[in-house]
């Protein structure tokens, strides 16, 4: 079920489900993703259902500087610690905003070239995370190889993503991700993959 970086880029840029898994003396933990350029409705609430974990938008932290949208200032924190932004909708567009279609409206309209502030609700419903901007350089996390691989698939380097839970609710792992994947019809990318690709 694991894939050859080329074989992830050509996936993600088709706009298919892949599932991002990180060193094992890391977390050995894994994301489902896509890029965020495919987002919809049905992909956000087949994440919800089947992964189960947080919903994010990996992006750069020019983007949400773009966008006016602040990260949240670290607390008790380490430099491992994901940079989280401040939740946020789009204005226009969308009802209440937390349901899935009202999540996907908000992320389409963030990735268009003219949104800025006057376009942002704060505080909202998608949760953003801010890649390290020398990537996978500084850390070696699930945001940085989303925002990385979307990157190397020539599409706006921001992915949707949610980790993958057992069904018992903690963290899937090891060969319950590489089941998951099964069910869920999609391959599984390790980030140290990615890694080797910006190392070279």
């Amino acid at each position: 079920m694991f894939c050859q970086l080329d074989e992830a880029i050509a996936d993600f840029r088709a706009g298919k489900f892949l599932v991002l898994v990180d060193a094992r003396e890391r977390e050995d933990e894994g994301d489902l993703i896509v890029a965020a350029e495919y987002v919809s409705g049905a992909a956000i609430n087949q994440m919800l259902k089947e992964a189960r974990g947080m919903l994010h938008l990996a992006t750069t932290e020019n983007h949400l500087a773009r966008l006016g949208v602040g990260l949240i200032e670290p607390h008790n924190a380490d430099w491992t610690t994901p940079r989280f932004g401040l939740p946020f909708d789009a204005l226009e567009g969308i009802e209440t905003g937390v349901s899935a279609e009202d999540r996907a409206t908000s992320i389409r309209r963030a990735l268009q070239p003219d949104t800025g502030p006057d376009d942002i609700v704060i505080p909202g419903h998608v949760l953003p995370l801010a890649a390290r901007p020398e990537g996978l350089l500084s850390r070696q996390g699930h945001t940085e190889g989303a925002v990385e691989l979307a990157r190397q698939a020539e599409l706006f380097p921001a992915a949707v993503m949610s980790e993958v839970m057992a069904p018992d609710g903690s963290m899937a792992k090891g060969q319950q991700l590489v089941d998951f994947a099964r069910r869920f019809g999609c391959r599984l990318i390790d980030i140290e993959q990615i890694h080797r690709a910006v190392l070279d």
